[in-house]
């Protein structure tokens, strides 16, 4: 059985849109906790530009105000722990961390967001290593190295560009003709003395003994092989969606939530928010996932008035 009374609202996430959900389930006055064991791909952004109000801030920063706001002004009770299963349960819904605590909501905003798309190419066993998929967390154990970043995205010239403040010389490798980044990074990018654009290019094997030792790299079907002290892959993320498969979520066929306007999964009583939602056309940005929290909250303050 749970440990506590049953809540109005479990918010599964603690990123933009699960914060950002939790702000509104405060001005609403609902029963809810936060459950989550991070701040969200966020705060793995070295430098955010684009965060209203904010000229310049790190990811982490940002998140980290928004969870003060949550809890100071509106009480929010984070649970610091990873949800591992979640049940329908007499008309609720169950909910068990993975350090066995247990809670019952009568519904449920889902805010658990994305996670690192991985090479395939056996790299998890030099994470910790010489690989990283947080340039933020580790770009600077790697003064006067060489580094990698693979990817041509926002996340990776964000990687690089942190990467070049610390090593002796950055490679980007990105398999199309052209940088798919933002074009307020191209010279950015280009200032730097010691990064390097390696275009039509792909990392094709990770080698080493004890670390990281060196990189595969075919470039227009020529194969070579590079020294490389650290690898950062930044080639887009996947939805973490395996909780929400056991209840009969919709999902397309990305794995990413369908919701409506109201931010409604197909579930009644379940709703998400953030970068886990099939909206907007894939435009997967803070300010956005912090909205579609603020339209859940309000959605889950409906239905639960309906149901009283």
């Amino acid at each position: 059985m749970p440990e506590s009374k049953v809540l109005d609202l479990a918010i599964l996430g603690t990123g933009p849109g699960g914060l950002s959900a939790a702000i509104y389930a405060g001005v609403y006055k609902l029963d809810f906790a936060v459950i989550g064991k991070d701040y969200g791909m966020l705060a793995n952004s070295h430098e955010i530009i684009n965060w209203p109000g904010t000229k310049s801030a790190p990811g982490l920063e940002i998140v980290q105000k928004i969870r003060e706001h949550a809890v100071e002004v509106f009480g929010a009770k984070i649970v610091d722990d990873e949800i591992v299963s979640v049940k329908k349960l007499d008309g609720n819904y169950s909910l068990q961390t993975k350090n066995g605590k247990k809670l019952e909501a009568k519904a449920l905003i889902v805010a658990t967001g994305l996670m690192n798309r991985k090479l395939g190419i056996g790299e998890e066993k030099f994470i910790g290593k010489g690989v990283s998929y947080c340039a933020t967390c580790d770009a600077s154990f790697f003064k006067g190295k060489v580094i990698g970043v693979i990817g041509g995205n926002d996340s990776a010239a964000q990687a690089a560009l942190l990467s070049a403040e610390y090593a002796k010389k950055v490679y980007v490798f990105y398999r199309r003709e052209a940088l798919r980044c933002q074009p307020i990074y191209l010279p950015k990018l280009e200032a730097k003395k010691n990064i390097e654009i390696v275009l039509n290019s792909n990392v094709t094997a990770v080698k080493g003994d004890k670390k990281l030792e060196s990189i595969e790299l075919g470039i227009k079907g020529k194969k070579s092989e590079m020294k490389i002290d650290g690898l950062f892959p930044e080639i887009g993320a996947v939805p973490q969606n395996i909780l929400l498969q056991e209840l009969g979520v919709k999902f397309d066929e990305a794995g990413f939530i369908i919701v409506d306007s109201l931010q409604k999964t197909s579930v009644e009583g379940v709703y998400a928010a953030g970068d886990i939602t099939a909206t907007h056309s894939g435009f997967k940005q803070a300010v956005v996932a912090a909205a579609e929290g603020a339209v859940a909250a309000n959605s889950v303050f409906k239905f639960l008035k309906e149901k009283r």
